[in-house]
């Protein structure tokens, strides 16, 4: 029979997992204690948030929002939440990841949805909020700033020829 304590943290899981953008569940063995804090702080500052949780409760926290998982979970895991921003903190643990290799992902959660390895390496690989931001607003510019130059490319020409009739010496 599960205690009071247990039941509050799966609620409060479930709550966590519901709210969030979308979510990735990782393996982290490996990691000391300096370089957890540091990635820790990473996720944090793109919108995320990283919590060691037991497997059972995540199993369950899971369960409650009608996602099972294929496999039962073993070895430690934390969860990551993307709150703010639904690719940019799991972009920050790939980035360690790549780097140190002690980071092992397990299964993402997106849209209420439950994504395969292969599946959250490609939503990974997807370009962040910010980045989608910047490229729309440079698709807006860009046909605006090359009216500009077209009409002031023909405003340079007609001066440099004006220029170019005015510096020529008269011939007889």
């Amino acid at each position: 029979m599960p205690n009071q304590a247990k039941i509050d943290q799966v609620a409060d899981i479930t709550g966590k997992l519901e709210s969030a953008k979308s979510c990735a569940l990782i393996q982290y063995q490996g990691l000391n204690a300096a370089d957890i804090s540091s990635l820790r702080n990473n996720v944090r500052a793109n919108g995320g948030r990283i919590e060691v949780v037991k497997n059972s409760l995540i199993t369950r926290a899971l369960a409650n929002i009608g996602i099972t998982l294929p496999q039962t979970l073993t070895g430690p895991t934390a969860i990551t939440f993307c709150n703010e921003d639904e690719v940019a903190p799991l972009k920050e643990i790939d980035k360690v990841n790549q780097t140190q290799d002690f980071i092992t992902f397990k299964y993402g959660i997106f849209d209420k949805k439950l994504l395969e390895l292969d599946q959250l390496k490609q939503f990974i690989s997807l370009p962040s909020k910010s980045a989608l931001i910047a490229q729309l607003l440079g698709g807006l510019v860009n046909p605006l700033q090359r009216f500009a130059y077209s009409l002031k490319y023909n405003q340079t020409q007609l001066a440099l020829a004006l220029k170019a009739v005015t510096n020529k010496p008269e011939q007889n």
